[in-house]
């Protein structure tokens, strides 16, 4: 399973040159977290004795993004992008957070957000035309793996 935001969601992006909030996004899905591997291991051993363990690896993220292509987003993530490629000093790991606001019948809005810490390139960006049949938009999707994250509601 996975988070999917859409341009109504709010992405923030933590990168080298400081904070920013992404807004040229493609349309439909534009951000999709999901968990790579399980937080924990359970196995019945003899007599339906169970052993957990808990599986670090199971914090990570893998977030799927989809941006207009040459947009001022698109150029910015790229420039993380290269920056992480070729070995630049000047890179530091992605933090980004993922925030839906959801409304209630009273009228409360409950902000339900996602926080991702160390984001690296875990693929080259691919260009692509737009999924949902536009085929005048042509988007960048990249994909990051983050560390760790942390979900506040």
């Amino acid at each position: 399973m996975a988070d999917a935001y859409t341009s109504v969601d709010t992405v923030q992006v933590k990168d080298f040159q400081g904070d920013f909030t992404l807004s040229d996004f493609a349309d439909g899905t534009v951000a999709e977290l999901s968990a790579p591997n399980e937080l924990s291991t359970v196995t019945t051993g003899y007599n339906g004795n169970g052993l957990g363990a808990h599986n670090e690896p199971g914090r990570q993220r893998t977030l799927t993004l989809r941006l207009v292509k040459a947009s001022s987003d698109d150029k910015r993530i790229n420039e993380t992008y290269e920056l992480w490629k070729n070995r630049d000093s000047r890179f530091k790991p992605l933090e980004m957070s993922f925030t839906k606001n959801i409304t209630h019948s009273d009228g409360n809005v409950t902000h339900d957000t996602v926080n991702c810490y160390f984001g690296l390139p875990s693929a080259p960006p691919v260009q692509t035309l737009d999924t949902t049949g536009n085929t005048e938009q042509v988007v960048s999707v990249y994909t990051f793996t983050f560390a760790n994250y942390k979900r506040v509601i």
